[in-house]
């Protein structure tokens, strides 16, 4: 079975591989229901844009991966009506809080894992520059795997950094999940990748099919899916870059 994606909103995916539907950094609430995004220009509340699915979709879920625990990739919603049963595949830093929250089956990634036949391997990230970081907490990316389908680096929420460059020269995944384009903070802080590091990117790795989400559902984040899409076709990238909307299933 081959891998899919379908993009639901922001950060918020089903990966499904080796026929296991892996639910990423969800983000369940309705319109309006979370409050502006801290330490940036905007006083509107989150999420922008409704769930594109009923809420009865995710109950058929057979794992959770979450990159980090910001509000946008794990809100209450989510934490209140998620099956606390499946497994958790997280960072070190998250273990505590999603035990607290009540999920039961909480597996930490230092390295690397294996389950039900797929490899999880984590990828330590950075969320901004400087003293930002540091406010931001910690982030990782995951690239998962396995020999018969391919892989697929979930990059997070991440700035290109060497470091990340270093992952797609070495690694070449089949293809990879951008949060894209330029989230912002105030003094102009970019806290997510941009347009041009999808150049970049597909420059250091053309064979990697990218898909850029973490568009128009939050409030800090200014580059919008029309935007990037033109920029795109202007750089004649329109067809190594899809830019999903939300609750569109991608096949590869």
């Amino acid at each position: 079975m081959p891998i899919s994606i379908q993009h639901i909103r922001n950060a918020t995916s089903v990966v499904t591989i080796n026929g296991k539907k892996i639910l990423v950094d969800p983000m369940l609430s309705d319109v309006g229901d979370l409050p502006p995004v801290p330490f940036t220009r905007s006083l509107r509340r989150n999420p922008l844009t409704p769930l594109p699915v009923p809420l009865h979709f995710f109950e058929d879920m057979d794992a959770i991966l979450l990159t980090h625990r910001h509000f946008d990739h794990l809100d209450q919603r989510a934490i209140t009506v998620l099956n606390k049963r499946i497994p958790v595949f997280c960072q070190p830093e998250d273990q505590a809080f999603l035990q607290t929250a009540g999920f039961f089956n909480v597996h930490v990634i230092h390295d690397s894992l294996v389950w039900s036949g797929i490899q999880l391997k984590r990828i330590k990230g950075q969320h901004a520059k400087g003293v930002v970081a540091k406010l931001l907490g910690p982030v990782s990316g995951f690239i998962v795997s396995t020999s018969a389908d391919g892989s697929i680096y979930i990059v997070g929420d991440c700035i290109y950094t060497p470091a990340i460059e270093e992952v797609f020269r070495a690694t070449l995944p089949d293809i990879a999940i951008l949060n894209t384009p330029r989230a912002q903070m105030l003094l102009g802080t970019v806290i997510t990748m941009s347009a041009e590091d999808i150049v970049r990117i597909a420059q250091l790795s053309p064979a990697t099919k990218i898909v850029a989400v973490h568009m128009d559902a939050i409030s800090h984040c200014t580059f919008k899916r029309q935007h990037l899409r033109a920029f795109l076709k202007e750089r004649s990238l329109e067809h190594s870059t899809i830019v999903p909307d939300d609750g569109e299933v991608i096949s590869f």
